[in-house]
């Protein structure tokens, strides 16, 4: 960590490490809290086409269609984490009204049959499977079933707000997925976080570069991108406050037009039968999966 700070201060690096929240997990326990897959052979896929010049940047924490940073705790939470900030984000943008909802509704109650990601619930499943629960049945406020970092039998629970689909946007795309920012709101996004336990600030750059702390794109973890500039992606993750930059990340836009391959799809990404490799775009894999509900109302 002093190395690569050393390296910071003198502007060969663009980030920094700190000795932040999750600088004392061991690997397993770091690994439990990113957990996450998706089966790109089942979702829809659509495009987003820009009419017109997108801004230069976007930032949708200034529109005030962001909630506050969570924390998933020690639950392989992250997708429902995801799913549940954007569809925050995306009731905002249509209502006026920000809502805290309830990550714990899918912890709960999302059937993963296919063990996309794992069994579900802290053992990992995907974002578009909780915006299809979304769809059915709706998900809760936080008020009403509050987080418990741990899974619990899916109880009855009164539905705050609904969609009625969702959107895929189409994989290792930076316009597309710059459009979708612009144009719809932020964006549930499956990145590989691995090498991201002692980012303390600046532009992130290590999943693209080797190195002792980087060179790592197995996909393993669900955010939410929540705008842009021309230099990097805005990224929200569920880790808390006491991490990054108050809970965000800057990725890279350098390598938006490269392509890199993840060599483990079975720890991140892939549903059965398992590829023996996928090839993911832009930093840490960020242009792979990304994807947002549509027709979010109150239920």
């Amino acid at each position: 960590m002093r190395e690569h700070n050393r390296a910071y201060r003198v502007g060969t690096e663009t980030y920094w490490m700190a000795l932040n929240v999750l600088a004392d997990l061991t690997p397993a326990e770091f690994a439990r809290m990113r957990a996450t897959k998706h089966d790109p052979s089942t979702h829809p896929v659509l495009r987003a086409m820009p009419n017109q010049t997108n801004p230069a940047s976007v930032d949708w924490r200034a529109k005030g269609a962001v909630t506050k940073v969570k924390n998933q705790g020690g639950c392989g939470s992250c997708w429902a984490f995801s799913a549940t900030e954007t569809i925050e984000s995306h009731y905002q943008i249509a209502s006026g009204h920000l809502l805290e909802l309830a990550p714990q509704t899918f912890v709960d109650c999302v059937q993963n049959p296919h063990s996309c990601g794992g069994t579900g619930g802290c053992e990992g499943a995907t974002m578009e499977l909780a915006f299809n629960l979304t769809m059915n049945k709706g998900i809760a406020t936080e008020a009403d079933l509050p987080y418990k970092s741990r899974d619990q039998a899916c109880p009855t629970y009164t539905a705050a707000v609904k969609a009625t689909g969702y959107v895929k946007n189409p994989s290792n795309d930076a316009a597309a997925l710059e459009t979708a920012l612009a144009s719809k709101g932020p964006m549930s996004v499956t990145v590989a976080a691995s090498s991201w336990q002692l980012y303390g600030g600046g532009v992130f750059n290590h999943c693209s570069k080797r190195g002792l702390f980087g060179g790592d794109n197995t996909l393993d973890h669900g955010v939410q991108a929540v705008g842009y500039t021309k230099d990097y992606w805005m990224v929200r993750n569920s880790w808390g406050p006491m991490w990054g930059e108050k809970g965000y990340i800057r990725l890279t836009r350098d390598v938006d037009d490269q392509t890199f391959t993840d060599k483990h799809p079975a720890d991140g990404t892939a549903c059965k039968p398992l590829p023996k490799t996928q090839t993911v775009g832009g930093e840490c894999g960020v242009l792979f999966d990304t994807s947002y509900p549509t027709g979010v109302i109150a239920a």
